[in-house]
């Protein structure tokens, strides 16, 4: 494999866009019949195989094949030359249930490369489950992969055993299930959870679709009606046997199953991470192919829209979102005549509960809730921006835009709409601050200012990447070598030095238990630096471009860092005080700074030592 398709062009080999397709399981890729028709495998013919390579030249499917060091053509010659023989090698057209393997740019750890099973389709994308979009960091949005094609038993050996969807069910560096469900597949588990009961027709209809047998209804009396854990324990291994925190199963029969509406996303992983370690990972893979088309075909027969209605938010939350943000004007004129990053950081502090607000009115009071994710800092935020206000979009430091730049937009707004009276605070939006939302429309103004935002976090994911694609590629090159030996060492190969004596603490629960020798764990230590590096690079907010800095002191140990005086106070807040005292703040004030005092590193260590016990082990 590394001899075919790595560091050089390859015939064997396609690119396209992704689409997805619930209806297929996690392991299989839909591949056009254009590509397919176009691609070949070589097979060699045996006694086992040559009457059904005999049906593959019958049907048209075979190009050439070779006999010795002559290659003949198909479509060329008599007719003599289509019957196969054993010992020759024929170059034939994939088809269904090949082995392929997908890659998509940039692959910033193991789970990048995936192996599938293909089935041709006449449309002209690659088609992949929506289960598989997480461990590939790709959606439906215009993402394009790279398709290998292994010609070898041995690449097609490898492909299966070392990166099949299969072997990849867990993630190397937290030991989670790497499927995740999202979008549709989240919403019919969320909607599922809002329904008790199904009718017989409901039940049968999904039974039919997805070709499942339905346990003996739960309610028999008036008439008959099954819940929805036992529509989704259908789906369920047989003999199956496991419990948690959220769920409860019994001989393969759901005793208790908690699919709340905040918790369902936790119970579904808790559910197939007991599959998957009492029944391995071949039924857990089997479970996730028949819940996902489940879900899909429940969403269909009970429906989901969203009216305009559910874009609304009420008079007195945008009126106190608005309030908010005309006190930050005082905040923002700091930040013109300091370069420190505290003073935006403040802003986002301050617009947080704001946006917190109307994010619980939107996950109870609207349909769109089901959409979004409330503990996720990123979902609240853009569904903020959609129906309350955008928000910050112009920062001083950590841009790729100059300062120069945000002087300049502040100048030509101050211009057009000078103060009516010298003192009066200019409005946040002549800092780059949008008090409009997308859904109600933003001015010229406003317009101007986020096609900045927006320009830049372009720029960045083309330029930003080259700071962290060195630093996996420095990482690569020092610890590639790097495995764990029988011995349970870990080891550079090269040069077989002992890099750790032991890999793991034996009450480290949260990485998984079972590590075979040989495992390159020198490439999963880099992975596991340099796929935050680059998510960090990639998210334009504010608080993970200063997290890239950070870890850029660390990792990199910069010449240039400067530990400033202001990067080390901090500033204390003491409570009112309604005594009739005077000066009674400033009193406080005085005696906790003389609390405070200076502590060293040299102060708090009393004694460095290294201590090493020889133990002495009988076998």
């Amino acid at each position: 494999m590394r001899t075919l398709f790595i560091s050089k062009g390859s015939g064997f080999s396609s690119r396209s866009v992704l689409t997805g397709d619930p209806y297929i399981g996690a392991d299989v890729v839909g591949l056009p019949s254009e590509v397919a028709k176009r691609i070949t495998f070589e097979e060699q013919v045996t006694d086992i195989n040559i009457n059904r390579l005999q049906e593959v030249v019958d049907k048209g499917l075979c190009l050439t094949y070779r006999d010795g060091q002559t290659t003949y053509a198909i479509t060329v010659g008599s007719k003599g030359y289509t019957t196969l023989k054993v010992g020759q090698t024929i170059s034939r057209r994939i088809v269904d249930g090949d082995v392929v393997f997908l890659n998509r740019p940039p692959s910033t750890h193991k789970h990048s490369l995936q192996a599938f099973t293909v089935y041709i389709h006449d449309d002209h994308t690659v088609k992949i489950n929506p289960l598989i979009c997480s461990p590939l960091a790709a959606d439906f949005d215009g993402d394009c992969v790279h398709i290998y094609y292994p010609q070898s038993l041995a690449a097609k050996a490898e492909a299966l055993e070392l990166f099949s969807v299969e072997k990849q069910l867990t993630n190397s560096h937290n030991g989670k299930v790497n499927l995740q469900l999202a979008n549709d597949s989240l919403l019919a588990l969320k909607h599922m959870s809002s329904r008790t009961m199904l009718s017989k027709e409901s039940a049968n209809q999904l039974a039919m679709l997805l070709s499942l047998s339905l346990p003996p209804p739960a309610v028999v009396k008036s008439k008959p009606c099954w819940t929805i854990a036992q529509i989704m324990q259908s789906a369920l291994p047989a003999e199956l046997t496991c419990e948690g925190d959220r769920f409860l199963v019994r001989d393969s029969t759901v005793i208790k199953l908690d699919i709340d509406k905040e918790s369902v996303q936790a119970s579904f992983s808790d559910l197939v991470s007991s599959i998957l370690a009492v029944k391995g990972p071949g039924d857990a893979l089997k479970f996730l192919n028949a819940l996902q088309p489940l879900m899909m075909e429940f969403l269909l027969l009970d429906g989901f829209s969203v009216s305009l209605q559910d874009f609304s938010v009420p008079k007195p939350l945008l009126e106190e979102a608005q309030e908010c943000i005309k006190k930050q004007s005082l905040v923002l004129e700091q930040s013109r005549c300091s370069s420190s990053q505290s003073v935006e950081t403040r802003v986002d502090n301050n617009l947080k509960d704001v946006k917190q607000q109307i994010a619980d009115f939107v996950v109870k009071s609207s349909r769109l809730g089901l959409l979004i994710d409330p503990k996720s800092d990123s979902s609240v935020s853009k569904v903020v921006q959609q129906l309350a206000f955008v928000g910050p979009q112009l920062y001083r430091e950590g841009k790729f835009y100059s300062r120069r730049l945000v002087d300049d937009c502040f100048s030509s707004f101050v211009n057009r709409h000078p103060p009516i009276e010298d003192g009066v605070q200019h409005p946040p939006e002549a800092y780059g601050l949008v008090q409009s939302a997308y859904f109600h429309g933003l001015n010229p103004y406003e317009e101007l200012v986020h096609s900045i935002c927006t320009r830049e976090t372009i720029v960045r994911s083309s330029r930003g990447l080259t700071e962290p694609g060195t630093l996996f590629k420095s990482l690569m090159a020092i610890l590639r070598d790097v495995v764990i030996c029988y011995d349970g060492t870990v080891r550079n190969i090269c040069s077989n030095s002992i890099m750790q004596l032991k890999y793991k603490e034996e009450d480290d629960t949260d990485f998984p238990s079972a590590i075979a020798p040989g495992e390159p764990v020198g490439v999963l230590a880099a992975t596991a630096i340099s796929n935050p590096a680059y998510k960090a690079v990639l998210d334009s907010s504010q608080s993970n471009n200063t997290s890239w800095e950070l870890m850029k002191e660390i990792l990199k140990t910069k010449v240039s860092y400067k530990n400033d005086a202001k990067d080390r106070k901090v500033i204390l807040f003491l409570n009112d005080c309604s005594c009739p005292k005077k000066f009674c703040k400033e009193k406080a004030a005085i005696a906790v700074q003389g609390c405070l005092k200076r502590v060293t590193l040299e102060d708090c260590a009393t004694d460095i030592c290294i201590e090493y016990v020889f133990s002495c082990r009988q076998f």
